[in-house]
């Protein structure tokens, strides 16, 4: 591993996720209703958890040495995403490159009224049909990875094909449902990550950290938010390190703490 041994905790995830979307789709019918819902459950919690931690983390610091494990890697994770990764590459660049600005597709004032956040529930029922994935189609051909964008592409179709090969029901009856309530967690999790950021604009203040700590053992260090927007490049496990080196800056940019995790940000008061 390039960076640190327990990213292949994240890769051996991503492999049980598709393995196991494969075995259900094959025991769906067998099945009963709550072992389905059980499934059901685990499934949708490493859908979430895939483009919050696994993939994000591969696309700031590859996990491999090898550009082509790093390749082969990013074709298997876009069967789970169920969109081609490099589509997220250039959609989260783009909140990087303008921070949760009107600018960046995937803020949360971007469909906001009088200049306040958009609703949570709209804005992550809504924002996987929305305009940046565009955008994010347009630079991969921008920067000429088109055909990394067709192969990951390709696989995706490949994945879903075979799901409904196996088990049409459960394509329409558990996967599509699945697909649909994991991405609008993730969205509900980039929400409350940047939901009460004082400066949008300053790079010390405009997210949110959470510093649960069973939280962030489980999230590979993900509620120091803030951290990361500071240092993006920097790998998952140093950004308590960075909390340290920039408390002054943070501190003057009025960085706020959330008093509890991402997905439960709509009960904080």
């Amino acid at each position: 591993m390039k960076y640190s041994r327990y990213d292949f905790i994240l890769v051996l995830l991503s492999f049980f996720q598709a393995s196991g979307l494969l075995l259900w789709a094959i025991y769906f019918n067998d099945l009963y209703f709550n072992e389905n819902c059980l499934i059901f459950l685990l499934q949708l919690f490493l859908f979430y958890f895939n483009p919050i931690v696994t993939t994000h983390n591969f696309l700031h610091t590859p996990f491999f040495t090898s550009s082509w494990m790093n390749s082969s890697f990013a074709i298997l994770n876009s069967m789970n995403l169920g969109l081609p990764q490099i589509l997220y590459k250039y959609h989260h660049l783009n909140h990087h490159r303008h921070n949760n600005s009107l600018e960046d597709p995937s803020s949360t004032y971007l469909f906001g009224k009088n200049k306040k956040q958009e609703h949570w529930i709209s804005y992550s029922a809504r924002s996987l049909f929305r305009e940046g994935t565009t955008l994010a189609f347009k630079q991969t051909l921008q920067k000429k990875e088109t055909a990394q964008l067709l192969v990951e592409t390709l696989s995706t179709l490949f994945f879903w094909s075979m799901l409904v090969f196996i088990n049409w029901k459960f394509f329409i009856c558990a996967y599509l449902p699945l697909f649909y309530a994991g991405w609008f967690l993730a969205h509900v999790e980039n929400y409350f990550e940047h939901f009460k950021a004082r400066a949008p604009s300053n790079r010390f203040g405009n997210a949110v950290s959470f510093y649960g700590r069973g939280y962030n053992i489980v999230m590979f260090n993900e509620g120091y938010h803030q951290e990361h927007h500071i240092s993006p490049q920097e790998h998952w496990s140093k950004r308590p390190e960075t909390t340290l080196r920039y408390q002054k800056q943070m501190r003057e940019a009025g960085a706020y703490t959330a008093k509890l995790p991402p997905l439960l940000g709509m009960f904080e008061r």
